[in-house]
């Protein structure tokens, strides 16, 4: 092939190659022109337009190939974990603001994690059976993971292993005694109940008759915390009474009520946080403004049991880190369904009473939502 003239002819291909497409001329008319033209065209101008094809072919099908990638990523290649996670919260009760620091907890962690949470309350304290009902509930409509607050330490046990079939499940604030494979996010129950007998010891206060209410004794966490006060109080002598309170939050103050009446203890411990709310306000109702008769401590956190410290109506109260409860429950569900291991956690409490309730670690425990 003579260079020179191959060169002159490129030259001339370049110069005739820049045409507009005239307006209203479509691809296949101007192909089919430039097809024409090739055929009267030279061996040196098809050489070079033919080249030219091939490099503009391909490079359409390369900017289509990336396009259909693109169109198919979010509907065939998007891994599970881009997609919303839907997780229940299933409390051991009603809705009530003893649940409010957890479930804050629960909904940042879910903000932050790309979680839908349902959250699922009882319409009566501690009912095993409709929380059971509700677990198999929540698993057959397709929730990918379950936070539960196991109402009962036995009755729960075969239905959150027969769930853990078929999704993650994570205990918090009380959990299933002996099942190891189920995570567990709560504090050191048993500990708790300790620091709260050593408190009622040193406080000294009106005398050593005490009241120990007894109430949501089938819930690990309560009955964890009775166990540690009980063995701290009889180890050192106090004369112990035990008060059967109800379930429920108004029931319960009926009941403390009259028992606080009878003025025949110095003490009264509550191991939960409504029962707690319940017995001081009986006990500030009967007794003289600014004072009381009874020393009231507990464990557990409400805006008016706060209220009520700050007030002197309760001595001291034990509060455990509910936020961390509610969050941490919510990263262990979505650790175990990414496929990673759900570790249990162990959160700290404290034992707080009017005088060091503003230090700046009591402060973030008892006013969570100022953060």
């Amino acid at each position: 092939m003579d260079c020179g003239r191959t060169a002159r002819c490129a030259g001339k291909a370049q110069r005739s190659g820049g045409r507009a497409v005239p307006p209203g001329e479509g691809f296949s008319t101007l192909a089919g022109r430039i097809v024409e033209k090739t055929s009267r065209r030279g061996p040196c101008w098809r050489f070079f337009m033919s080249k030219k094809k091939i490099l503009v072919v391909a490079i359409v099908f390369l900017l289509l190939g990336v396009s259909l990638v693109r169109l198919s990523g979010d509907s065939v290649w998007s891994p599970k974990q881009d997609e919303t996670i839907q997780i229940s919260f299933i409390a051991r009760g009603k809705k009530t603001e003893s649940w409010s620091t957890i479930e804050q907890g629960i909904e940042q962690a879910a903000n932050d994690l790309n979680v839908e949470i349902t959250p699922i309350y009882l319409s009566s304290e501690n009912d095993a059976s409709e929380q059971i009902s509700l677990l198999n509930r929540e698993v057959q409509n397709g929730a990918d993971a379950v936070l539960i607050a196991p109402a009962n330490s036995e009755d729960l046990r075969a239905p959150i292993e027969e769930a853990q079939k078929h999704v993650p499940v994570v205990a918090i604030e009380s959990t299933v005694a002996g099942m190891e494979t189920l995570p567990y996010i709560g504090c050191d129950n048993v500990s708790l109940g300790q620091a709260l007998g050593e408190e009622i010891l040193a406080s000294g206060g009106k005398g050593t008759k005490v009241a120990i209410l007894q109430n949501s004794l089938s819930c690990s966490s309560v009955k964890e915390r009775y166990q540690g006060v009980l063995e701290v109080l009889q180890q050192y002598g106090m004369e112990l009474g035990f008060w059967e309170i109800p379930d429920d939050p108004t029931q319960a103050y009926e009941t403390a009520k009259t028992l606080l009446q009878r003025q025949d203890v110095n003490k009264a411990v509550a191991l939960d946080g409504a029962t707690l709310e319940a017995v001081a306000r009986a006990e500030k109702e009967l007794s003289p403004p600014g004072v009381t008769t009874v020393d009231i401590y507990g464990v557990g956190r409400t805006n008016q049991v706060v209220s009520y410290l700050e007030e002197k109506v309760i001595t001291s109260i034990g509060v455990q880190n509910e936020f961390n409860i509610g969050y941490l429950g919510v990263k262990a569900a979505v650790d175990q369904i990414q496929g990673n291991e759900a570790e249990s956690a162990t959160i700290n409490f404290a034992i707080v009473n009017s005088a060091d309730m503003y230090s700046p670690e009591n402060q973030r425990l008892l006013f969570p939502f100022v953060r």
